[in-house]
Protein backbone atom coordinates (compact mmCIF):
# COMPACT_ATOMS: atom_id res chain seq x y z
CA UNK A 1 0.00 0.00 0.00
CA UNK A 2 1.39 3.35 -1.06
CA UNK A 3 0.85 5.54 2.02
CA UNK A 4 0.53 9.04 0.63
CA UNK A 5 0.77 12.30 2.54
CA UNK A 6 -1.90 14.97 2.99
CA UNK A 7 0.03 17.09 0.48
CA UNK A 8 -0.02 14.27 -2.07
CA UNK A 9 -3.75 13.75 -1.49
CA UNK A 10 -4.41 17.45 -2.03
CA UNK A 11 -2.44 17.34 -5.27
CA UNK A 12 -3.95 14.05 -6.45
CA UNK A 13 -7.50 15.32 -5.97
CA UNK A 14 -6.89 19.02 -6.69
CA UNK A 15 -8.53 19.62 -3.32
CA UNK A 16 -7.85 22.44 -0.86
CA UNK A 17 -5.36 21.38 1.80
CA UNK A 18 -7.97 21.50 4.60
CA UNK A 19 -10.28 19.14 2.71
CA UNK A 20 -7.38 16.75 2.08
CA UNK A 21 -6.48 16.90 5.76
CA UNK A 22 -10.06 16.02 6.75
CA UNK A 23 -10.25 13.00 4.45
CA UNK A 24 -6.63 11.78 4.56
CA UNK A 25 -6.89 9.11 7.26
CA UNK A 26 -10.45 8.00 6.39
CA UNK A 27 -9.38 7.49 2.77
CA UNK A 28 -6.23 5.60 3.75
CA UNK A 29 -8.31 3.36 6.04
CA UNK A 30 -10.96 2.61 3.40
CA UNK A 31 -8.44 2.12 0.61
CA UNK A 32 -6.42 -0.28 2.76
CA UNK A 33 -9.51 -2.27 3.72
CA UNK A 34 -10.62 -2.70 0.09
CA UNK A 35 -7.24 -3.30 -1.57
CA UNK A 36 -7.02 0.00 -3.40
CA UNK A 37 -3.32 -0.39 -2.98
CA UNK A 38 -1.35 0.02 -6.23
CA UNK A 39 -0.42 3.31 -7.85
CA UNK A 40 -2.94 2.78 -10.68
CA UNK A 41 -5.77 1.80 -8.33
CA UNK A 42 -5.13 4.71 -6.00
CA UNK A 43 -4.87 7.22 -8.83
CA UNK A 44 -8.08 5.99 -10.45
CA UNK A 45 -9.96 5.92 -7.13
CA UNK A 46 -8.78 9.36 -6.03
CA UNK A 47 -9.50 10.86 -9.46
CA UNK A 48 -13.02 9.45 -9.31
CA UNK A 49 -13.54 10.60 -5.73
CA UNK A 50 -12.26 14.05 -6.68
CA UNK A 51 -14.78 14.49 -9.48
CA UNK A 52 -17.69 12.94 -7.58
CA UNK A 53 -17.12 15.05 -4.44
CA UNK A 54 -16.14 18.36 -6.07
CA UNK A 55 -12.54 18.10 -4.88
CA UNK A 56 -13.40 16.60 -1.47
CA UNK A 57 -15.66 19.55 -0.71
CA UNK A 58 -19.12 18.05 -1.07
CA UNK A 59 -19.88 14.67 0.52
CA UNK A 60 -23.58 15.15 -0.18
CA UNK A 61 -25.52 15.76 -3.38
CA UNK A 62 -26.89 19.29 -3.47
CA UNK A 63 -30.62 19.28 -3.99
CA UNK A 64 -31.07 23.01 -3.38
CA UNK A 65 -32.56 24.59 -6.48
CA UNK A 66 -33.98 28.11 -6.59
CA UNK A 67 -35.57 27.92 -10.03
CA UNK A 68 -38.58 25.63 -10.63
CA UNK A 69 -37.99 25.80 -14.40
CA UNK A 70 -34.52 24.36 -13.94
CA UNK A 71 -35.84 21.67 -11.61
CA UNK A 72 -38.40 20.60 -14.21
CA UNK A 73 -35.68 20.43 -16.89
CA UNK A 74 -33.25 18.42 -14.73
CA UNK A 75 -35.86 16.01 -13.33
CA UNK A 76 -38.46 15.51 -16.07
CA UNK A 77 -39.41 12.12 -14.62
CA UNK A 78 -40.62 13.91 -11.47
CA UNK A 79 -42.08 17.14 -12.89
CA UNK A 80 -44.29 17.58 -15.93
CA UNK A 81 -43.72 21.35 -15.83
CA UNK A 82 -42.27 24.17 -13.76
CA UNK A 83 -45.53 24.66 -11.84
CA UNK A 84 -45.27 21.11 -10.49
CA UNK A 85 -41.71 21.84 -9.31
CA UNK A 86 -42.58 25.02 -7.36
CA UNK A 87 -43.04 23.23 -3.97
CA UNK A 88 -39.57 21.70 -4.30
CA UNK A 89 -37.64 24.86 -5.15
CA UNK A 90 -35.58 25.90 -2.13
CA UNK A 91 -36.69 22.64 -0.47
CA UNK A 92 -33.82 20.12 -0.62
CA UNK A 93 -35.35 17.82 2.01
CA UNK A 94 -38.64 17.64 0.14
CA UNK A 95 -36.84 17.03 -3.15
CA UNK A 96 -34.74 14.26 -1.58
CA UNK A 97 -37.88 12.59 -0.28
CA UNK A 98 -39.66 12.90 -3.64
CA UNK A 99 -36.79 11.70 -5.82
CA UNK A 100 -34.90 9.27 -3.60
CA UNK A 101 -37.07 8.59 -0.54
CA UNK A 102 -34.30 10.44 1.40
CA UNK A 103 -31.51 8.19 0.07
CA UNK A 104 -29.91 10.75 -2.22
CA UNK A 105 -26.22 10.81 -3.08
CA UNK A 106 -23.98 10.92 -0.02
CA UNK A 107 -20.37 9.98 0.52
CA UNK A 108 -17.34 10.57 -1.67
CA UNK A 109 -18.82 8.47 -4.49
CA UNK A 110 -22.43 9.55 -3.98
CA UNK A 111 -24.09 6.44 -2.52
CA UNK A 112 -27.68 6.65 -3.80
CA UNK A 113 -30.96 4.72 -3.37
CA UNK A 114 -32.15 2.79 -0.34
CA UNK A 115 -30.99 -0.57 -1.69
CA UNK A 116 -27.39 0.67 -1.88
CA UNK A 117 -27.63 2.06 1.66
CA UNK A 118 -28.91 -1.38 2.77
CA UNK A 119 -26.09 -3.17 0.98
CA UNK A 120 -23.48 -0.83 2.48
CA UNK A 121 -25.01 -1.35 5.94
CA UNK A 122 -24.84 -5.12 5.56
CA UNK A 123 -21.27 -5.08 4.25
CA UNK A 124 -19.84 -2.53 6.67
CA UNK A 125 -21.87 -3.08 9.84
CA UNK A 126 -23.25 0.45 10.26
CA UNK A 127 -26.90 1.52 10.17
CA UNK A 128 -26.87 3.74 7.09
CA UNK A 129 -30.54 2.98 6.44
CA UNK A 130 -31.66 4.28 9.83
CA UNK A 131 -29.13 7.11 9.77
CA UNK A 132 -28.43 8.02 6.13
CA UNK A 133 -26.71 11.30 7.06
CA UNK A 134 -23.90 9.22 8.61
CA UNK A 135 -22.71 8.53 5.05
CA UNK A 136 -21.85 12.23 4.64
CA UNK A 137 -19.39 12.25 7.60
CA UNK A 138 -15.68 11.94 6.70
CA UNK A 139 -15.13 8.40 8.00
CA UNK A 140 -18.23 6.97 6.37
CA UNK A 141 -18.01 9.08 3.21
CA UNK A 142 -14.60 7.51 2.55
CA UNK A 143 -15.51 4.03 3.79
CA UNK A 144 -18.66 3.72 1.68
CA UNK A 145 -16.76 5.05 -1.34
CA UNK A 146 -14.04 2.40 -0.96
CA UNK A 147 -16.68 -0.29 -0.39
CA UNK A 148 -18.67 0.77 -3.47
CA UNK A 149 -15.47 0.84 -5.55
CA UNK A 150 -14.70 -2.71 -4.43
CA UNK A 151 -18.28 -3.90 -4.90
CA UNK A 152 -18.35 -2.51 -8.45
CA UNK A 153 -15.04 -4.30 -9.13
CA UNK A 154 -13.29 -1.09 -10.14
CA UNK A 155 -9.81 -2.33 -9.27
CA UNK A 156 -9.82 -4.47 -12.42
CA UNK A 157 -10.15 -1.62 -14.95
CA UNK A 158 -8.03 0.63 -12.72
CA UNK A 159 -5.18 -1.87 -13.03
CA UNK A 160 -5.30 -1.24 -16.79
CA UNK A 161 -5.64 2.54 -16.44
CA UNK A 162 -9.09 2.27 -18.06
CA UNK A 163 -10.90 5.32 -16.73
CA UNK A 164 -13.73 4.85 -19.22
CA UNK A 165 -14.66 1.51 -17.66
CA UNK A 166 -14.08 2.83 -14.13
CA UNK A 167 -16.47 5.69 -14.91
CA UNK A 168 -19.06 3.30 -16.36
CA UNK A 169 -18.96 1.13 -13.23
CA UNK A 170 -19.24 4.06 -10.84
CA UNK A 171 -21.42 6.49 -12.74
CA UNK A 172 -23.28 4.51 -15.40
CA UNK A 173 -23.40 4.50 -19.18
CA UNK A 174 -23.66 8.29 -19.53
CA UNK A 175 -19.92 8.48 -18.67
CA UNK A 176 -20.43 11.88 -17.07
CA UNK A 177 -17.33 14.09 -16.81
CA UNK A 178 -15.14 11.46 -18.47
CA UNK A 179 -12.58 13.92 -19.84
CA UNK A 180 -12.28 15.53 -16.40
CA UNK A 181 -11.83 12.11 -14.78
CA UNK A 182 -9.09 11.14 -17.23
CA UNK A 183 -7.25 14.42 -16.66
CA UNK A 184 -7.55 14.04 -12.89
CA UNK A 185 -6.21 10.49 -13.17
CA UNK A 186 -3.05 11.80 -14.87
CA UNK A 187 -2.74 14.45 -12.14
CA UNK A 188 -3.15 11.79 -9.45
CA UNK A 189 -0.55 9.49 -11.02
CA UNK A 190 2.01 12.30 -10.92
CA UNK A 191 1.10 13.36 -7.38
CA UNK A 192 1.40 9.85 -5.96
CA UNK A 193 4.78 8.98 -7.46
Amino acid sequence: MNLFSVEQLASATSAPYGNAQTYHQPLLDGMTRFNIDSLQRQAAFLATVSVESARLSSPEESLYYKDPDRLARIYPRAFKNAAAAVPYARNPQGLSELLYKNYHGRGLLGLTWRRNYERASEALGFDYVGNPTLVATPKHAALTAAWYWHDAKCNEPADKGDMTEVTRRVNGPALMHLAERKAQYETALKALT
